[in-house]
C-alpha cells in the first residue's frame, strides 16, 4: 500500500479533477488540488493552528496530517510534499491528537442553508453542542490623506457561533427561551429553570454545562 501512495504523490500537481486513495485500515479520503493563492502580503493567519496535526478521518483508525483552514472553511491534508483540499461531503468528522473534534454539520439557519465544519464541544444522548470558527479577510486600505497610512490586509477570528444539535436539527444558541420552545418544547420547563440558575453565557465552558445537562433530559 505504501507504493499506491507514492505514486498517487508523484502525480498530484497534475491533477485537476478530485480523486482519493483508500489506505490499509479502510478509511477513504477524497481531495483535489489546493486552490492556489498568495497571501504573503497578508497579515494574521487563515489557519486556527498553522502546522499539520495528526488526525482521524471519518472515525478511522488511520492518522493523516490535517490542518482546519477557517478562513474557507475546509480541511487540508499533507501528503508528502504536496497539500490537497479534502472534499467536504466525503470527509465529515476529524479527531484531532490534541483533543479537538471537528465535525461536517449541514443545517438552515436565517432561512440560508450552510454545510460547515464545527469544534464539537458536547456529543452524548442524541445532544451536540458545537461551534463554528470562522476567520476573515479585511482588505488592505490605501491612506485617504497624507496624515494616514495605508492599512495591511489581515485575517481576523469573526465572533465564534455556538449551535445545538437534538434530535438531528441544529439551531444556533442565541441565549433566547423562545428558541427552545421551537427546537425542544418537551424540555423548555426545565432548560428555562436551568438557564435562569446558571446565567448561561455564550462560551465554551458555559455551553458544555449546557450540552451536559441537556443530555440527561
Amino acid at each position: 500500500m505504501k507504493k499506491t501512495i507514492l505514486l498517487l504523490s508523484f502525480g498530484l500537481l497534475t491533477l485537476t479533477t478530485t480523486a482519493q486513495v483508500t489506505v490499509q485500515t479502510g478509511t477513504t479520503l477524497t481531495f483535489k488540488p489546493l486552490s492556489s493563492f498568495t497571501d504573503e502580503t497578508v497579515a494574521g493567519s487563515k489557519y486556527l493552528k498553522e502546522a499539520f496535526q495528526s488526525a482521524k478521518v471519518n472515525k478511522g483508525t488511520q492518522d493523516f496530517l490535517i490542518r482546519y483552514n477557517a478562513y474557507s472553511d475546509l480541511m487540508e491534508y499533507k501528503n508528502g510534499k504536496d497539500i490537497l483540499e479534502l472534499i467536504k461531503e466525503k470527509n465529515t468528522h476529524f479527531a484531532f491528537e490534541d483533543g479537538s473534534v471537528f465535525e461536517l454539520f449541514q443545517y438552515i439557519d436565517n432561512g440560508k442553508s450552510y454545510e460547515r465544519y464545527h469544534s464539537v464541544l458536547v456529543d452524548q444522548n442524541n445532544v451536540k453542542v458545537s461551534k463554528f470558527i470562522s476567520i476573515k479577510l479585511n482588505p488592505a486600505q490605501k491612506a485617504a490623506n497624507s496624515y494616514e497610512t495605508d492599512t495591511q490586509a489581515i485575517y481576523k477570528l469573526n465572533r465564534d457561533k455556538y449551535y445545538i444539535t437534538y434530535n438531528n436539527e441544529t439551531f444556533e444558541f442565541d441565549g433566547k427561551q423562545k428558541t427552545f420552545d421551537k427546537y425542544m418544547p418537551e424540555k423548555s420547563a426545565a432548560i428555562k429553570k436551568f438557564l435562569k440558575e446558571n446565567k448561561i453565557k455564550e462560551n465554551d465552558s458555559d455551553l458544555i454545562k449546557l450540552g451536559n445537562f441537556l443530555a440527561t433530559l
